[in-house]
């Protein structure tokens, strides 16, 4: 899927009594050359923003397709640090490192539309096979300490989150709160009464059809990768 650009914003804001953390655009570890703004959400933005909030309550609202990993982990221990409460609210995407950031909230909440985007580490390597092998070996290890983060709201086993990491799951809100990654969905109330709606599915079997649904995706994805692989070797 293409990720479209989001303007780089990270400020705290009061909107009418309420500190908002805004945080939009790329994650990355600090402000180098090329970037061309100073607002990018880095550690070093995070606990500026918080130090001016001086441990009131806020409320961080996130629009990002991810970044820097690390910068990532950095800024979801900073916000569970926060003498405050911190409460998340996903104003568009989530993504990636974003995702990570999120899990940061004393409480979740996800717009209308929104989406979480959670996916194993990857990374740009380039060297001998002895290199390479080590490069893997150290993204297996960056994946474990992710996961780890998410296990501390995901309600299922470690082997479910995996399934979904090694997918690379767009997660609706509906999804999100079933898996545990999300608390509440913001909605619009209808203008109009509308009839009462039929119970929800009990959210166990929600879970559970979320993750045989990514795991299935994630066979068919495998079996394509193989079958191009064996006409490539074979050709070459």
């Amino acid at each position: 899927m293409e990720n479209k650009v989001i303007k780089a914003r990270c400020e705290l804001v009061d909107n009418n009594g309420l500190k908002e953390l805004v945080l939009y655009g790329p994650v990355v570890n600090g402000k180098a050359w090329y970037l061309d703004s100073d607002e990018y959400i880095c550690p070093q933005n995070v606990m500026a923003a918080l130090k001016e909030a001086d441990g009131e309550d806020i409320l961080v609202r996130i629009n990002t397709n991810g970044g820097d990993v690390f910068a990532g982990i950095s800024i979801y221990n900073i916000l569970k640090d926060y003498k405050g409460k911190v409460t998340v609210k996903v104003d568009g995407m989530a993504a990636s490192a974003g995702s990570v950031i999120a899990m940061a909230g004393d409480k979740i909440l996800m717009g209308v539309g929104t989406m979480l985007m959670i996916h194993n580490a990857w990374t740009f390597a380039a060297g001998n096979a002895d290199e390479l092998r080590k490069v893997a070996d150290d993204l297996d290890k960056i994946s474990d300490s992710i996961s780890n983060i998410y296990m501390t709201r995901f309600s299922g086993t470690i082997e479910e989150l995996k399934a979904l990491l090694n997918a690379e799951s767009y997660l609706t809100a509906e999804e999100s709160i079933a898996l545990g990654l999300a608390d509440e969905e913001i909605v619009e109330e209808p203008a109009e009464p509308t009839e009462p709606k039929e119970p929800e599915e009990d959210l166990e079997e929600i879970k559970n059809s979320i993750i045989g649904k990514y795991i299935a995706m994630r066979k068919e994805s495998d079996k394509a990768q193989s079958k191009g692989s064996f006409y490539m070797n074979k050709f070459r």
